[in-house]
């Protein structure tokens, strides 16, 4: 896939989260599953986490610039939770958003290992 279009997909689901957490929380199902809420902001962010991975390898980002989308991202993230604090029923939370933050953060670290090993593991063939 090309850069552009991991860029359309990480602004979509940026589009998207902001969307969903804009709805009214009589809009949103519940779960009576302590810590389902948590589960799904972790994972949503970690999939928009992956999506910038994708983007930063195949524009090849140096660190810097890396390290400042990922921070704008968890400024993203911060904005997004307390945006919620104007939505009728909704509530901001400290521990939404370190879910959301972990889902980022998470998503870079395990892509940047798997990258690591996959590049390891290449060049030990190359050399065999």
């Amino acid at each position: 896939m090309k850069a552009r279009h991991y860029l359309v997909l990480m602004l979509l689901w940026m589009v998207l989260i902001w969307s969903v957490s804009s709805l009214p929380s009589d809009n949103i199902p519940s779960s009576k599953i302590f810590g389902i809420d948590k589960l799904a902001h972790f994972g949503i962010y970690f999939i928009w986490g992956l999506i910038s991975a994708l983007h930063l390898r195949r524009i090849n980002a140096s660190s810097p610039l890396q390290i400042f989308i990922i921070s704008i991202m968890l400024l993203l993230a911060a904005c997004d939770e307390y945006h919620q604090l104007y939505i009728p029923g909704r509530q901001v939370s400290i521990f939404d958003l370190c879910a959301n933050w972990l889902g980022l953060l998470s998503a870079h670290l395990i892509f940047k290992i798997l990258s690591k090993i996959r590049k390891h593991d290449y060049g030990k063939r190359a050399t065999n």
